[in-house]
């Protein structure tokens, strides 16, 4: 008899890890916009993750993962449910709304950090609220004709050139080459036309990269900036922003949360 009162049903165990591991839906920027068809976000207007457990602070305390800086990509990866979805394949601003989703639900949705002036590199210690997002959807076009694609692209054309240009927007492994871009970069130059090449998918129809690097490399400025913005306008994004003045010099600007590890390690 005391064996068998010891003896716990499968099934009622794999309820009680059920009970124990909660989840919650997260609205995304991109209310599905920009994933081909046949992606698993396409369309889509939010995801279902996990909250975050002792498993999860594992990874952003884990020495090989920061180093490598993939660890909120594990992270991501970790808290969706629907494992159809790669993290590295979400667009970033999606990427942001599960990061600070996740964190507010694990440590809390008060954000206190110490922030360094942008003028006097002076630390001031501030409180974010990461209740008040600042969203961007992606869907003020008013000043760009643009035409989005089934393939989760979108085409416009350039003034005064009249060249169609086809842009992607970037996910969560573009993040990572970016990052890597910034670190070994040996000139703004060559960063603006290596992101820019990132982006764009074809000019006038033509998809070789060749021909997309020398067009980069070729067009006048005016026309370059006209890309960056409509890039912009179609990008959806979530941000957590506050206005700062600094304790030092005074100085005035409203100041964006860095959503790396330090995001849930302030104080680290």
């Amino acid at each position: 008899r005391s064996n068998a009162a010891e003896e716990v049903p499968s099934t009622d165990a794999e309820s009680l890890l059920n009970f124990v591991t909660p989840t919650e839906f997260v609205d995304l920027p991109s209310k599905g916009k920009g994933y081909p068809a046949g992606h698993p976000l396409h369309g889509q207007e939010t995801v279902e993750i996990k909250y975050m457990t002792a498993k999860d602070e594992d990874i952003l305390t884990s020495k090989d993962l920061l180093k490598k800086g993939v660890a909120i990509d594990r992270l991501i990866q970790n808290l969706l449910v629907d494992k159809n979805i790669r993290a590295s394949d979400m667009l970033l601003g999606d990427r942001n709304a599960v990061i600070i989703n996740a964190r507010a639900s694990g440590f809390g949705h008060l954000y206190n950090t110490n922030v360094k002036c942008p003028a006097c590199g002076a630390g001031n210690k501030r409180t974010f609220d990461l209740t008040q997002p600042v969203v961007y959807n992606g869907d003020d076009w008013d000043d760009f004709d643009i035409v989005e694609t089934d393939r989760g692209t979108y085409i416009f054309t350039l003034p005064s050139t009249n060249f169609k240009v086809e842009v992607r927007l970037l996910k969560g492994r573009d993040e990572k080459e970016i990052f890597k871009m910034v670190q070994s970069a040996k000139g703004e130059t060559a960063m603006v036309t290596k992101q820019l090449r990132m982006y764009i998918v074809s000019v006038e129809g033509h998809t070789n990269p060749n021909i997309i690097k020398h067009f980069v490399e070729s067009i006048p400025m005016s026309q370059t900036n006209h890309i960056k913005d409509a890039y912009k306008a179609i990008s959806p994004d979530l941000k957590i922003m506050r206005d700062f003045e600094c304790d030092s010099c005074m100085h005035e600007q409203e100041l964006e949360v860095s959503l790396g590890t330090d995001f849930f390690w302030p104080n680290r």
